[in-house]
């Protein structure tokens, strides 16, 4: 097995277009393939993150309607999101508080009967991660 150490990755023709093999053959830009932010937490009511990448802080708009506020803006943004193990979700683009900003997201949390609401977790906390481009 081979293994490469390195300290930065540079396009050879542009200095952010650095392709990768997926699979046998499937190819993919590594910059689109990377979270630009990410949080987790076991807070549900404050919402305040264990540990986190490019979010500056949360703001707690309502009961079960949290807002992430990012560090460094988005030109735009996705979600991908996981529940909790307790059939608790984060729902995304909440959009009473905002929606989809460059410089934050507002969420939806929904208990398993789909009520939006601050959620306790079953021993797990909730994770999600932000993809797009950062402006």
């Amino acid at each position: 097995m081979s293994e490469i150490k390195v300290d930065t990755l540079t396009g050879k023709t542009t200095a952010n277009d650095i392709t990768v093999t997926v699979g046998a053959t499937a190819t993919q830009s590594l910059e689109q393939g990377l979270a630009k932010a990410w949080l987790f937490t076991t807070d549900k009511t404050t919402h305040v993150p264990n540990n986190s990448l490019n979010i500056s802080t949360m703001t707690d708009n309502a009961d079960g309607r949290p807002e992430s506020n990012f560090t460094n803006n988005f030109n735009d943004t996705y979600i991908a999101s996981a529940g909790d193990g307790g059939n608790n979700r984060f729902v995304s683009n909440y959009t009473t508080d905002g929606g989809i900003t460059t410089s934050s997201f507002a969420h939806s949390m929904t208990s398993s009967s789909g009520s939006i609401a601050d959620v306790a977790t079953t021993g797990v906390g909730l994770g999600l991660q932000y993809i797009g481009d950062l402006a």
